[in-house]
């Protein structure tokens, strides 16, 4: 919980010369007691565990920035390998700035090419009963990324998948690829905006819609919770569809692709709880979510944002609550703050239940001093962790303490250290855990 929002930034892909443009910085160098900036600009990329830092040709930020785009285009597609053949890679650089292809697709036809890229994702949690973690690739084409699961633990098997998620995004497009494969999403529950509760859970879509319960033979207890869903995107819906259906206590009993086709059929069903997608193209959320409730009075519809990734979700929670928290649940406890509820369930006894797990959940979180200063940040370390709360750049941070770029990575690399966190993400969730 805190008192302090990050500020919303626009996020641009890394495929667009604008997303490098505000990440470009300059060197310094100290002389005769001076410190003064190269001409240059510079970059630092990272990408499959690997970084470093490139200085560019131009001194232009715009063309600066197109060359920082191209160089990371070309590690995307070709490897670190393309780029180690300088110190800079000043042999790829005369390519770009000469206008000479520096793409090969066909490496993407390649195995090892795509071995190269597998990766085991934290969340969802694994199944146990499968034993070996299964791989999931991540994918960029045309200024959007995407995680798919690949569903296997063989290295070649998941290899080969790898490939033929990529040959459908490059010849079909995203959509289609999107209906064919199962991709990784986040999911975030808004169950108040004011002060802020959400909860958040990563699935895997899904390509058809499952049984009501699991064990689809036994009776569905009268006492679960019905649910409906009003989602446009089927494999979200069907995802959707299972987490609720494997919580004890709730049962999907119908979904919708539109608002307008659930208003038509919520009338007329003994519904408690709908959750509808924030971002359905039909209307706002807040005139959805009246009309639904005329539809069938005392019941309550629950709204949920769609995110790629986490860290996505914790860049993009509006502003302006005085106080928030965000908790992550597993997918099969998408509807924790209301579990234990039986029906008939009054809107005003879910947002009772609701209160009260985030009051609890609250009264978990340690007493005493904030995690930051158990963890003996300087007053600097604590300064830059501020601004990195605030979604700050590195750059606009050392522009507003007066010190170099390079001064600025060596305090987040400490604070890092001192919070044993890996990422900025991580480091603010600590931060705002006080």
């Amino acid at each position: 919980m805190s008192e302090k929002r990050p500020r919303i930034t626009r996020r641009w892909s890394k495929q667009d010369p604008s997303y490098w443009r505000e990440r470009l910085f300059k060197n310094e160098y100290a002389y005769k007691g001076e410190r003064a900036k190269v001409r240059s600009w510079s970059v630092k990329l990272q990408l499959f565990g690997k970084r470093k830092s490139f200085t560019l040709g131009s001194h232009e930020r715009a063309k600066a920035a197109e060359e920082a785009c191209q160089l990371y285009r070309a590690i995307i597609e070709q490897g670190w390998g393309a780029v180690s053949r300088s110190r800079a890679g000043a042999g790829l650089r005369g390519r770009i700035l000469s206008g000479s292809p520096i793409s090969s697709p066909s490496l993407r036809d390649d195995a090892e090419y795509w071995k190269g890229r597998l990766i085991h994702r934290k969340y969802p949690e694994p199944d146990e009963s499968h034993g070996d973690r299964e791989f999931s690739i991540w994918i960029e084409h045309a200024r959007t990324s995407q995680y798919f699961p690949l569903g296997t633990s063989d290295e070649n098997e998941a290899a080969a998948r790898a490939m033929r998620i990529y040959r459908a995004v490059i010849t079909k497009g995203w959509a289609s690829a999107n209906a064919r494969f199962p991709r990784e999403l986040t999911l975030a529950l808004r169950w108040r905006d004011n002060p802020l509760a959400w909860t958040y859970t990563t699935v895997h879509t899904r390509l058809g819609s499952g049984p009501l319960k699991p064990g689809s033979g036994r009776a569905v207890p009268e006492a679960d919770l019905s649910v409906v869903i009003i989602e446009p995107d089927a494999p979200i819906r069907f995802a959707l569809e299972a987490c609720i259906n494997s919580q004890e206590g709730f049962r999907c009993d119908a979904s919708f692709a539109s608002a307008a086709e659930a208003l038509h059929e919520i009338s007329r069903r003994r519904v408690d709880l709908a959750l509808a997608n924030h971002d359905l193209p039909d209307e706002p959320s807040a005139v959805r979510a009246e009309e639904l409730q005329r539809a069938r009075p005392g019941f309550s519809v629950l709204s949920y944002s769609v995110f790629e990734d986490s860290d996505q979700l914790f860049k993009s929670t509006p502003g302006g609550a005085a106080v928030y928290m965000l908790k992550r649940t597993s997918p099969g406890r998408i509807l924790e703050p209301i579990a234990g509820l039986a029906r008939p369930a009054t809107r005003e006894q879910i947002a009772s239940r609701v209160r009260e797990y985030f009051r609890e959940l609250s009264a978990l979180l340690p007493s005493g001093p904030p995690f930051w200063k158990l963890a003996k940040l300087t007053p600097r370390e604590h300064e830059i962790l501020v601004f990195l709360s605030k979604g700050d750049l590195v750059k606009e941070i050392a522009d507003a303490l007066g010190i170099s770029n390079w001064t600025v990575h060596g305090h987040v690399k400490s604070i890092f250290e001192k919070l044993k966190v890996h990422t900025r993400t991580e480091a603010v969730i600590r931060y705002l855990q006080k």
